[in-house]
């Protein structure tokens, strides 16, 4: 994250200050919903893993509750099974809807383009940030 002055927030700081507003308990921290390549982590590339990780510690670092299936799921469900993908397709879905926004990193893949889409389709904000952790729209 970067910081010019330690007395000034960062945009995304400045993104989960605005959505905690009116919450009653001051520990409040929004859902943020991860939208990183699915494929790549899916086929176990450790590159990717590792800086999908990067992208959740960031969303923490800014106040929020990294939410990201494709980190999660794979521990459980075989998604290489056709059954168990088209569940884990429901279930992103499903945690998609309970998030406050989707922050896509990266150059979006097919798979991200098909996440960010189906937030879009809902009016679900999506806010976009390059693999650095740089807002870009």
């Amino acid at each position: 994250m970067t910081i010019t002055n330690k007395n000034l927030p960062t945009p995304t700081e400045k993104v989960i200050k605005n959505l905690r507003q009116n919450k009653p308990n001051p520990n409040y921290r929004p859902m943020i919903y991860i939208c990183a390549p699915y494929t790549a982590v899916i086929m176990n590339n450790h590159e990717v893993i590792k800086q999908v990780e990067t992208y959740c510690r960031f969303v923490y670092e800014c106040g929020g509750i990294p939410i990201c299936p494709q980190l999660y799921l794979p521990r459980f469900l075989n998604l290489r099974n056709y059954c168990e993908l088209n569940t884990a397709v429901f279930i992103d879905v499903v945690l998609m809807r309970k998030c406050a926004e989707v922050w896509a990193f990266g150059k979006p893949t097919g798979d991200m383009k098909w996440e960010i889409k189906k937030a879009q389709k809902k009016s679900q904000p999506v806010r976009y940030f390059t693999e650095s952790l740089e807002v870009t729209k």
